[in-house]
């Protein structure tokens, strides 16, 4: 448990951190992309279960083969299994009602993704964890979320006259940003990534049998105080970022700073439909 005290330094650097520009001026930090899991959503027994609606339990399944790999000796293999059949199973389980509710009608409503995650962690017999929400999550705290390799859900939500109609969720993976204009913030020209595991092409750029493999997104802070988001290998299918959802270890001492996380972070979050996940638009790898 002492490895997974991170996520409380997490929540820690989501109340506080800010960007020092005159410090340095390239943040990159990447998670090890070997760790994730590499399930897609389009895998006939979820389409079955979800229909084109299946990234949010399909994003889950892969963060927490993340964390089997990432911490074995508390997880071993007990949050999805060890195989890929053990896989699908996990995601037809978790999309039903009594985690996530995902329907192929109606998608996943946000509203069930933090209760629904702890109830399948404790379901699994892992009680002293947390899944919290973080709305409109600014650039410092990816970063640091990559440095401390936290896992994290990204849920994301069409920006208006983007090709993209629907939401997405994906599992996070690493940030890359070189401060060319010495500002305390990300401005398109500069060319910044978000690096993902994307439940509908998780296997991206990976060489055959090597497992997933991290797409991207040119991402920079827009004046509305959202990250916007635009995935590269969807023409046109431009998003923001709604919302992160982090896993943090021993509520009890997770509780001892959200009170800071609050007072800086936490928005009124709209009642949003997160549902159906498969851009019209995908061009085939």
């Amino acid at each position: 448990m002492k490895k997974l005290l991170s996520g409380c330094a997490l929540v820690v650097c989501l109340a506080t951190c800010v960007w020092d520009a005159n410090a340095q001026t390239t943040y990159s930090a990447l998670e090890n992309v070997a760790n994730f899991g590499w399930l897609d959503q389009r895998d006939p027994e979820i389409v079955q279960a979800t229909g084109r609606n299946g990234c949010n339990p399909t994003s889950w399944v892969n963060l927490m083969v993340k964390l089997q790999n990432q911490y074995p000796d508390t997880f071993q293999t007990a949050l999805v299994g060890a195989t890929y059949e053990d896989w699908i199973q996990s995601a037809v389980s978790l999309s039903g009602p009594s985690y996530l509710n995902t329907t192929p009608t109606e998608g996943t409503d946000s509203v069930n993704i933090t209760s629904g995650m702890e109830s399948y962690f404790q379901s699994k017999g892992f009680f002293d964890f947390s899944v919290t929400k973080y709305t409109y999550p600014r650039m410092v705290d990816l970063y640091q979320s990559a440095l401390l390799s936290a896992t994290v859900q990204l849920l994301l939500a069409p920006l208006p006259g983007s090709t993209a109609t629907i939401g997405h969720a994906v599992s996070f993976g690493g940030f890359n940003w070189t401060n060319t204009n010495n500002l305390s913030y990300v401005i398109e020209a500069d060319n910044a990534t978000i690096s993902f595991v994307d439940p509908q092409d998780p296997l991206h750029g990976a060489e055959a049998g090597s497992g997933a493999g991290f797409a991207s997104a040119h991402a920079w802070d827009a004046f509305d105080g959202t990250i916007y988001f635009s995935i590269a290998q969807y023409a046109g299918n431009d998003y923001f970022i709604h919302s992160a959802y982090a896993v943090v270890p021993e509520p009890t001492t997770f509780h001892c700073f959200i009170f800071g996380a609050l007072a800086l972070l936490f928005v009124v979050s709209r009642r949003m439909k997160i549902g159906r996940c498969s851009p019209a638009t995908k061009h085939p790898r």
